[in-house]
């Protein structure tokens, strides 16, 4: 974002693959996988040592997370958290990324009918939470209820489930289209309208399995829970509860393993540290106190000569800046020219090559390559013209239009965007439009602007939460995803008709020409203006950091590290 965000969004449980993974289906078929095998070996030339610690600093860079509870977070940082202490219904294999696959991970079998209306999942019976509690389908059950009554930035998809509007309006539990047969071993899910992806969305942060312990706390002390020790099924554990300089966590031996074949998390310790900024990230990493640093803009072509990095991993994932369509000053009808004037007054390959040293990919569109349905070209204004962008300004002011007052530029500050708004504030003053940066801190950052505290342009990123066009389309901007992960916010009737019907049409072909219709108008009408499509930004000591895997979800496979002896 995130997201989840970045936010979120966001964002996918670690990826994995399986010999016996089947395809997945809408027909009634069942899909099965297995989380058996051998897991992998080590890379870097060096000989592992097992056990020992891995300290983390470039995961937080700015502020803490503000939320590690999968309830209510909405970042990909705080995800890179709750991913290594949650296993959820079902993982992402992206053994080959451009053709990511959902497959099972705590259910053993998924099971949609012919119209994919009701799901049902088959829980092992071999998961145990870190205390060694079973999972079990209620373990589920409760989770989604409690969601409804935490109602945090993504409680948007409990909509998706029959009941789970209903669910959230009264903040509590149960959700009339969730049944938990503990007996049978069965999660039954009855949607609220056909969805054929919904078993990727099983998979997400929001949906992963609750400890019993919650059952005892009141609504207020739920909302406590992530300042305490929570207690996780995934493959490591709580050390202790988390501070706002660190979150230390260990390894989870009641792990069951995952997709991938791993059967233990390799390291003893992993320790999360925030740092203020990716500068002091970086540095303290050379300096040898942390094992891992973030890359900052202008500091790239440094990390790639010295240090191991994940610059060549492209992350289905997308930097871009929302337009508020309720703003005076730059949304609506009368305000078309001037967003247009804005998109194509923005110099993209300057932004990448003077501040990321031309490690991301220039962006025509939200929706990233790789994504299944992609296609390039929806957009007609996305790209760098200053003679058009200079006429339309004109025209937009011979209509009667004036500036009355700047546009405000909105973003997270310290942590990294500074020099992106100042290059942008500059490109829209050479065609005559007045901008000012407007700094707010990043810890609150996103869960202001789903506030609603977005003025006119508010700058956003969203990793892929799992490898649907819909994750882009209607987690960000559909009318529904107000007050959580449409931050703008963007609001298009025709828009909301199109991806509404892509997610109830089962056929892929006409689905994805449903969602490229509907990002053909978010793009033009500038609900949104595409900077560009993320590349890996982490640095790590090769020499010591073994198997050090970042997916193109943008999630680092912690239990897959190992460090050199």
């Amino acid at each position: 974002m995130l997201a989840l965000a970045v936010v979120l969004s966001t964002f996918a449980a670690a990826c994995g693959s399986s010999s016996d993974s089947t395809e997945n289906s809408t027909d009634g078929s069942t899909v099965t996988t297995t989380k058996s095998g051998d897991s992998t070996g080590t890379t870097g030339g060096s000989e592992a040592a097992a056990g020992g610690e891995l300290i983390d600093l470039a995961t937080f860079v700015g502020d803490p997370p503000e939320h590690i509870d999968p309830a209510r977070n909405s970042t990909l940082d705080a995800y890179q958290v709750i991913n290594s202490l949650w296993d959820g219904l079902t993982d992402i294999d992206s053994s080959d990324p451009a053709n990511p696959k959902i497959v099972p991970d705590v259910a053993s079998e998924i099971t949609p009918n012919a119209d994919a209306t009701v799901w049902t999942f088959k829980i092992r019976d071999d998961e145990f939470f870190s205390d060694g509690e079973q999972v079990l389908p209620s373990s589920f059950e409760r989770a989604w209820s409690r969601a409804a009554l935490i109602s945090g930035d993504y409680s948007y998809l409990l909509d998706f489930i029959k009941g789970g509007k209903e669910a959230l309006e009264a903040k509590k539990g149960p959700i009339s289209g969730v049944a938990a047969d503990d007996d049978a071993m069965t999660l039954t899910v009855t949607l609220s309208k056909p969805y054929a992806n919904f078993d990727a969305v099983a998979g997400f942060q929001l949906f992963m399995p609750i400890h019993s312990e919650t059952d005892a706390l009141s609504a207020d002390a739920q909302l406590e829970y992530e300042n305490g020790i929570m207690i996780g099924n995934g493959p490591f554990k709580m050390e202790a509860a988390r501070t706002d300089e660190e979150i230390v966590l260990v390894r989870n031996d009641k792990w069951n393993g995952n997709v991938l074949g791993d059967t233990t998390a390799q390291l003893d310790k992993l320790t999360f540290r925030t740092a203020a900024d990716p500068d002091t990230s970086y540095n303290a990493f050379e300096a040898g106190e942390a094992d891992t640093g973030q890359i900052p803009p202008g500091r790239v072509t440094e990390a790639a000569a010295n240090w191991g990095t994940t610059l060549d991993v492209s992350i289905l994932g997308s930097y871009h800046w929302v337009v508020n369509s309720n703003s005076t000053v730059v949304g609506g009808e009368k305000n078309l020219l001037l967003r247009q004037a804005i998109d194509q007054a923005i110099n993209r390959d300057e932004i990448n090559e003077a501040v990321y040293n031309k490690s991301r990919t220039t962006s025509t569109g939200v929706t990233p390559p790789g994504i299944p349905g992609y296609k390039a070209g929806l957009c007609t204004v996305c790209t760098y013209d200053v003679t058009k962008a200079q006429a339309a300004f004109d025209e937009w002011t011979k209509a009667g239009n004036t500036q009355s007052e700047p546009i405000t530029i909105q973003f997270n500050a310290d942590a990294g965007h500074e020099p992106v708004v100042a290059i942008v504030v500059d490109n829209l003053a050479k065609i005559g439009i007045q901008a000012v940066a407007d700094p707010m801190p990043t810890e609150t950052y996103f869960s202001e602007l789903a506030k609603g505290a977005c003025k006119n342009i508010c700058r956003t990123g969203w990793f892929a939460d799992y490898p649907t066009y819909d994750n882009f389309m209607f987690d960000l901007f559909h009318g529904d995803s107000i007050g959580g992960n449409n931050l703008g916010p963007f609001v298009n009737a025709e828009f909301d008709t199109l991806v509404t019907k892509a997610k109830q049409t089962t056929d892929k072909a006409a689905a994805d020409k449903l969602y490229q219709d509907a990002e053909t108008i978010l793009l033009n009408s500038v609900g949104v203006i595409p900077l560009n499509w993320y590349k890996g930004d982490y640095a790590y000591d090769k020499e010591k950091v073994l198997d050090f895997t970042q997916t193109n979800f943008g999630l680092i496979l912690w239990e897959e590290i190992k460090l050199a002896k």
